[in-house]
């Protein structure tokens, strides 16, 4: 009897006639694992990127990699959109908030700071 063989992504157990290469129990599988080596590939780039970076001591760049907000790395085009500029989702509504609350702020002292008309 032979050994019991699992899938690399679900665990599920391949089929028994299944050969010894056979690493994933269906395409949807190996797809996920295909995935999954991009994102890390990706992520691994930006990781070092970032290191040259900061030993470059390049603020462009590092502008770029980094969250405007919180200051983690964004990890665009890792799982995520190529122009990502912020980390999460949770940075992206506080910085619209931000600019928005300054934006109410100048636009109620614009409107505070002009006298009323008089008629005379």
């Amino acid at each position: 009897m032979g050994r019991r063989r699992h899938c690399w992504v679900c665990g599920a157990v391949l089929p028994k006639g299944s050969t010894r290469r056979r690493l994933y129990c269906g395409p949807a599988c190996r797809a996920q694992a295909y995935r999954d080596r991009r994102t890390t590939e990706r992520i691994g780039a930006l990781g070092r990127l970032l290191l040259k970076a900061e030993a470059l001591d390049d603020r462009r760049l590092l502008r770029r990699l980094l969250c405007p907000v919180c200051g983690r790395m964004t990890y665009a085009a890792g799982s995520r959109r190529r122009d990502a500029v912020y980390c999460s989702a949770l940075c992206r509504d506080r910085a619209y908030r931000r600019r928005h609350r300054a934006y109410r702020y100048v636009k109620a002292s614009e409107s505070s700071a002009v006298p009323p008309r008089t008629t005379a």
